[in-house]
């Protein structure tokens, strides 16, 4: 994951001694430098006039992804406000940096406590900022005591998915796969609240890339992808697995070509039935090539992906619901694996059916500590259904009409009843990652207005 910029001012008083004051400053820089935050950076601001106009042309000079405020001690507000009121559709921190002890009588007797009393200048900006409409999260430290670092950078992680959602593209084969209600989303509504972009393609596009690649480019990536591969239930021909990855090219030569950030097929009433051909490995080798993929055009969770991939700099993937138990969900997807998300060696098994041949994933999920995210459309705009829990060994199980082995899965246990995520789903498929990152999409809906239901012991 590449650095998080943010910008850097801190704001203090001429009453004070100055060169004190810079130092609270650096301190706090150095903080936040080897928590491995880029700093622009400008001197501290002291008064109005000409300081803030200062600050301002500094903070310009690069981008960045969000603000960082730091109230070093009792401050002028309209030195303040005139940078804030500059900056006021950027993701902020407000910060209130700490006194310390006088353990040297340095200010006066030894053992004092020595405030620059910048809860006070803190304190009078949060409820302005609020009013003004500004996104930020108020933080501190107590005396002598490091930054809120964690804080800090849950934050930060946010206003960087925040700032690449305002970019993003998101690619589609078709619209409303099977007529799911659960996955459309209002393009124009996703442009203005949230960022993302979409551009829906028909299978004509997709085809003429596919027909577009020379046979022996199609047998040389079909080589290379496939060297891992076991076939427990045998190998397939050739021609169905260079049928597959000519798919697969064929997308990511689509995604290349339109800069797409993610990408879904309508894969049931499309690419299965129009091509004859199960989605499961091309998707999944697009998602291996950098483009998060979901099934059934839906783009909500598309756009749960992204947040969970720049929130937390690792592979994402989708997932959905098989079987409810009292005490844990059977997760899975016919046949979709990334493969960060694969135990041992790729299992690929050969799947004939009336409608379709084609090859699919039946390989072991790992296990592990996991964040499931979904994002729908409301009324008024979108909510957020956040999911933490356990992963662990899969039962043994079969799609009805599909052979053994299983379908990638796992048994999920969530922190809560199940009864209680059931009774907050809001689609069949999650978003999901490796890890724990509640504290950082919850910063990230609040910097969206994105209302948030989280079941969770975090």
């Amino acid at each position: 994951m590449e650095k998080i910029k943010a910008g850097y001012v801190s704001f203090g008083t001429m009453f004070y001694e100055p060169a004190n004051l810079k130092m609270i400053s650096a301190r706090a820089e150095k903080q936040l430098v080897d928590a491995g935050l880029d700093l622009i950076s400008t001197d501290p601001v002291f008064g109005e006039g000409p300081e803030p106009e200062r600050a301002i042309r500094e903070l310009k000079s690069r981008e960045w992804d969000f603000l960082f405020v730091n109230i070093i001690n009792w401050i002028d507000t309209r030195g303040v406000f005139r940078v804030l009121h500059e900056f006021r559709n950027e993701p902020m921190i407000l910060y209130s940096f700490g006194g310390f002890t006088d353990h040297e009588g340095q200010f006066g007797e030894k053992g004092t406590l020595i405030s620059p009393a910048a809860g006070a200048g803190s304190t009078s900006l949060r409820f302005p900022m609020e009013q003004w409409g500004i996104k930020f999260k108020y933080l501190y430290n107590a005396p002598d005591s490091p930054m809120d670092i964690e804080g800090i950078l849950s934050f930060a992680k946010a206003a960087y998915a925040m700032k690449r959602l305002r970019h993003a593209r998101l690619g589609m084969i078709g619209y409303n796969d099977m007529g799911l209600y659960s996955t459309g989303i209002n393009p124009s509504k996703l442009r203005n609240l949230i960022g993302p972009e979409i551009e829906s393609m028909d299978m004509l596009q997709l085809q003429r890339k596919m027909d577009a690649i020379p046979e022996q480019e199609v047998r040389t990536e079909s080589e290379r992808v496939s060297k891992d591969w076991e076939y427990p239930l045998g190998e397939p021909e050739a021609e169905v697995i260079e049928k597959a990855v000519r798919v697969y090219m064929g997308t990511v030569a689509l995604c290349r070509e339109k800069k797409f950030d993610t990408f879904s097929y309508k894969c049931v009433d499309g690419v299965d039935l129009e091509m004859g051909l199960t989605h499961a490995i091309p998707s999944s080798l697009v998602a291996d090539a950098g483009y998060p993929y979901v099934d059934e055009d839906d783009l909500g969770n598309s756009v749960a992906q992204l947040m969970l991939k720049w929130i937390s700099g690792k592979q994402v993937t989708f997932i959905e619901h098989y079987e409810h138990h009292p005490e844990w969900i059977l997760l899975g997807e016919d046949g979709y694996c990334p493969s960060d998300f694969i135990e041992g060696k790729p299992q690929i098994k050969y799947i004939s059916t009336v409608l379709l041949k084609g090859i699919a994933h039946c390989s072991d999920m790992k296990k592990g500590r996991m964040t499931l995210a979904c994002l729908s459309e409301t009324k008024e705009g979108y909510q957020m259904h956040i999911v933490t829990g356990e992963g662990k060994e899969r039962p043994r199980w079969v799609e009805m009409g599909v052979p053994l082995p299983s379908w990638p899965s796992i048994r999920f246990f969530p922190d809560v009843p199940v009864r209680q995520v059931l009774d907050h789903v809001q689609s069949q498929h999650f978003a999901a990652v490796y890890g724990t990152y509640v504290d950082e999409l919850v910063d990230l809906c609040k910097l969206l207005n994105i209302e948030v239901v989280v079941d969770s012991k975090i």
